[in-house]
């Protein structure tokens, strides 16, 4: 996956609805930080922030590496920029990992098993994604289980 065409696009879909835009929201700036405070898990916070319809997604420094998250199920977010908005896309989860991430290794945060698992995302149907893993092993999720999407460069040697 090309992350740098993934963000290119996502910023050309806000460029083109801040074309649209009232000359007063022209005028906000959008914040470069936000919170994310989820149950049973530690808060933490995205740079470069977007708001989707049904995820929040930013960069984070994990495991000594900028990640970009997608976090799908979080309980409360803050700006961490006064006086500053959150960045908005009118895109889906499923549009993101439809256009950008089939293919891509990633690691995939399930909440009802409280797990993570590391590999690709090959198929996307209806609303469950058909996930391999670097083991080789097959699993269908639906998209509502997903708590977050982790995309690194991630290597078989990197999980031990």
């Amino acid at each position: 996956m090309n992350l740098d065409a993934l963000i290119e696009d996502l910023e050309a879909e806000g460029y083109f609805a801040s074309k649209v835009q009232t000359a007063e929201e022209a005028t906000k700036e959008f914040c470069k930080s936000v919170l994310i405070v989820r149950a049973n898990t530690a808060d933490i916070q995205l740079a470069l922030p977007l708001l989707g319809k049904d995820f929040i997604a930013g960069f984070q420094n994990r495991r000594s590496r900028s990640t970009w998250l997608i976090i799908q199920h979080y309980d409360y977010l803050q700006p961490q920029d006064s006086g500053t908005s959150l960045q908005q896309a009118k895109l889906s989860i499923k549009t993101i990992i439809e256009a950008h991430l089939i293919g891509t290794a990633l690691s995939i945060g399930l909440g009802a098993a409280n797990s993570e698992q590391i590999g690709f995302i090959t198929s996307v149907i209806g609303n469950q994604i058909e996930f391999i893993s670097y083991e080789g092993l097959v699993f269908w999720i639906p998209m509502k289980n997903i708590d977050y999407l982790a995309v690194e460069k991630l290597s078989i040697e990197s999980k031990v």
